[in-house]
């Protein structure tokens, strides 16, 4: 008899539900879709950043080749050198920073465009060939190091041969153009 005293009162419960459960549960289901969206977004935001410093390391490498094309041009192994006239296209000029304004640091688009080399790598994946602009520097390297404390004499100028400074400037785009990348180096050619 206390079996079925039992099953009756279980049967008797109350007919009258507050729906709490459906409100936490819809609660539940708000917040794991606010996280599931936050990560999405989050993922999104990753591969946006990749995908740039992707193409900024490609604009970099395209740089790194016309700054080495310029360098070959005044390397020791190249032993006639062209001449520095600023001649349209050719990327060959004398101290652009003797007038601050004409320093390829202020130089415009279109000035760049008129003045530097295209480079004659053939480069995959870049929106346009790089571009680069050799400079033979007007600086007098005896007295610069005398006047930097420096043991400068006739022997020894004459042992090591002077040394002639140039700048290259390269520029170059990624797989877009709004990918810049501009490198510089300072080169010294030795003549003995």
């Amino acid at each position: 008899m206390k079996n079925k005293q039992r099953y009756r009162n279980y049967s008797h419960m109350p007919a009258q539900q507050t729906g709490v459960v459906l409100i936490v549960g819809l609660v539940m289901v708000l917040l794991i879709t606010i996280v599931g969206l936050s990560a999405i977004r989050g993922t999104g935001l990753q591969e946006n950043m990749a995908g740039n410093m992707r193409d900024r390391n490609v604009a970099f490498q395209a740089a790194e080749s016309a700054l080495r094309e310029g360098e070959s041009i005044v390397s020791a192994a190249n032993k006639s050198l062209p001449t520095f006239d600023c001649t349209p296209g050719q990327g060959l000029c004398q101290d652009l920073s003797v007038i601050p304004r004409n320093s390829v640091l202020y130089m415009a688009d279109a000035a760049w465009i008129v003045s530097a080399k295209e480079s004659t790598l053939d480069i995959d994946e870049v929106a346009s060939k790089p571009s680069y602009l050799l400079e033979e520097l007007q600086v007098d390297i005896g007295a610069s190091a005398a006047a930097e404390g420096s043991a400068i004499d006739v022997g020894g100028l004459m042992t090591t041969g002077d040394a002639i400074p140039y700048r290259v400037t390269a520029k170059a785009v990624g797989l877009s153009q709004d990918t810049e990348v501009t490198l510089q180096s300072a080169y010294k050619r030795r003549f003995k």
